[in-house]
């Protein structure tokens, strides 16, 4: 047997050859693991400051105990282990029997996959849900029970071309509506937001867009529509359920747009382009916009913050869409639909150098006094799965999520520098404008009206006391005119009462006359 020999110096490298395979074959994973904010140490010391206020995990606080099962007799276990990484796939007519010894007040289904509508039976009377496609979907009971039947519908291949039957996680329910705040209990995509803000995966709305939703959602009240660009039931789908969880912590309240573009990574357009199709990139982004009406468009870094080339897609094709959703030649569907939209204004994250930058630090009444960026990393610590990747949440350094530059503007440029809604005012402000110009605009008519009925009256009054004789001479004229015909009456009656007497008178001298004759 020849045995081979190897020098110090051919071994160094060899393992030098390989150490290098290992880090090309790696690249994509190490170039996200080391992405890592420098800290700013005179800011804030401690990356994970605040993050200590939360309880991260959604346990099943306050729920009924329930026994669940299946009309195909299967396994139920995964449908109350409070887990969203477990789930069961059921076929379509699928019955899950549902029951509580307590009445229940609403139940609160998990999905796995995407759905389509489906059937709850209470009592013997159906009921439909499902409408919006919750993945998370909260139903408070039209009538409360004892007993609940769910019909599994068809699945809805959207999202996974593949996908055979529909897949349930957990289902939760509640005797009250005293719910914990982990329900999320999601209003339907907006036709009219103040804010749409486009993140490219699933977790990017928080590290980079994190400003958004506590500010100005939870904290001033502004309508704020997420969509998000890529999708991850391909590969780890807890990062859809992650993604609910963490915009409701955020201060959310109205469902996602998801799109259906699959999550790849790259470090140039080019090659985010090679899996993502350009025009129907622009054409799904143009309707967001149009179907939204937002009065501000939030998008992430041009460069794509680290250089991940789907976020430089993405917003080159948000750019594209912003333009194209003011043309009336472009998309006749979707103008048809909702209209053609300009956008007010446009920001790109961490975009140009007279950026507009929100204050994350001054403590929110909506968290009960707790920091915007505390909220922020918080909500992005529901991205469990992601958590190895070591990503920092602020709003200082090269990713501040508070931090945005105004690329188009109709409504003038930002002075103060500190509130997207600059030179702004919110549809909900706008509408109470309406209403209470509506309400001034009928106490205005009702007070004319009332006027106008007052000077009638006056004028009236004036004309009768300015020709006291016409009216006396009308009244005197109507009292000759009644004792005329009571004398007629009295003549005609005292003549009929005269000639009935000689009518009498003569019949009496008749009777004379036959008598003297009869003699």
């Amino acid at each position: 047997m020849k045995i081979f020999k190897f020098s110090k110096k051919r071994i160094i490298k060899v393992a030098t050859g390989l150490l290098s395979a290992s880090l090309i074959l790696l690249s994509p994973i190490s170039a996200l693991a080391a992405i890592r904010v420098p800290l700013d140490t005179s800011i804030e010391s401690d990356r994970d400051a605040g993050t200590e206020l939360f309880d991260t995990r959604c346990f099943y606080k306050n729920v009924l105990p329930l026994d669940i099962s299946l009309s195909n007799g299967g396994n139920t276990s995964t449908l109350h282990d409070e887990k969203y990484s477990t789930s069961v796939s059921l076929a379509e007519g699928t019955k899950i029997t549902v029951k509580s010894d307590t009445k229940m007040h609403g139940i609160y289904v998990i999905w796995d996959s995407h759905i389509k509508e489906w059937t709850l039976t209470i009592n013997g009377n159906d009921y439909t849900y499902g409408k919006y496609g919750y993945l998370h979907e909260y139903i408070e009971l039209p009538e409360e029970s004892n007993e609940v039947v769910i019909t599994v519908p068809a699945p809805n291949n959207d999202a996974e071309k593949n996908l055979t039957s529909a897949r349930v996680s957990d289902i939760i329910a509640f005797a009250d509506d005293n719910l914990p705040e982990w329900v999320q209990v999601w209003e339907p995509t907006l036709s009219e937001a103040d804010f749409l803000v486009f993140s490219t995966h699933s977790d990017d709305e928080h590290i980079f867009l994190g400003s958004i939703l506590p500010i100005y959602q939870a904290e001033r009240g502004c309508r704020v529509q997420f969509a998000y660009f890529t999708q991850h039931w391909a590969g780890e789908k807890i990062r859809e359920h992650e993604k609910l969880n963490g915009l409701w912590l955020a201060g959310a309240k109205y469902y996602p747009i998801l799109g259906n573009f699959p999550d790849a990574y790259s470090t140039t357009y080019e090659g985010a382009a090679q899996t993502i199709n350009e025009d129907e990139a622009k054409l799904f982004l143009t309707r967001c916009i149009r179907e939204t009406h937002p009065q501000v468009v939030v998008t992430q870094d041009v460069n794509g913050e680290y250089g991940h080339g789907q976020h430089i897609f993405m917003t080159a094709n948000v750019i594209k869409a912003v333009e194209a959703s003011k043309d009336s030649s472009y998309d006749e569907q979707s103008v048809n639909e909702y209209g053609t939209w300009e956008v007010p204004k446009f920001y790109i994250h961490v975009y140009g150098d007279n950026r507009t930058e929100v204050d994350m630090r001054s403590p929110l009444t909506a968290f009960n006094g707790k920091r915007g960026i505390d909220v922020a990393r918080q909500a992005y610590l529901c991205h469990q799965s992601q958590q190895w990747c070591d990503f920092t949440v602020d709003d200082y350094g090269p990713y501040s999520n508070a931090s945005f530059g105004l690329y188009s503007s109709t409504v003038g440029e930002d002075e103060a520098k500190n509130d997207y809604m600059e030179h702004l005012v919110s549809y909900d402000e706008q509408e109470a404008i309406k209403q209470a110009e509506e309400e001034a605009r009928l106490e205005e008519e009702k007070q004319r009206a009332e006027e106008e009925a007052r000077l009638k009256a006056e004028a009236e009054a004036n004309n009768q006391n300015e020709n006291p004789k016409e009216d006396k001479k009308e009244s005197s004229l109507s009292g000759i005119e009644i004792f005329i015909i009571i004398a007629i009456v009295v003549l005609v009656l005292a003549s009929g009462g005269f000639v009935a007497y000689l009518i009498v008178q003569n019949n009496n001298k008749k009777k004379r006359r036959r008598k003297r004759r009869r003699r």
